[in-house]
């Protein structure tokens, strides 16, 4: 399990490489598991969260579920409204 000096340390690894990044969708790959695709001029990565246990910056896209779940739509439509 993260604790709050783990996930300050894991903030601090990935904040150079997402600072002025545009969060541009969400995605979830199951009710713990969800994707938030990052994208800037000329760069575009994907962090993955899984609650409680780890977040990470990847390239690799996973494959995600056909039907988003109702909390993730709304997520996206809040993230869509706020441009």
């Amino acid at each position: 399990r993260f604790s709050s000096l783990d996930a300050r340390a894991m903030v601090n690894s990935v904040r150079p490489s997402i600072v002025g990044c545009k969060l541009t969708n969400i995605y979830d790959l199951n009710s713990r598991v969800y994707i938030l695709k990052l994208a800037r001029k000329d760069f575009k990565c994907f962090l993955m969260l899984e609650s409680g246990v780890r977040f990470h910056l990847t390239g690799y896209s996973r494959d995600k579920s056909a039907i988003p779940s109702n909390y993730t739509m709304k997520l996206r439509k809040h993230i869509r409204t706020r441009r």
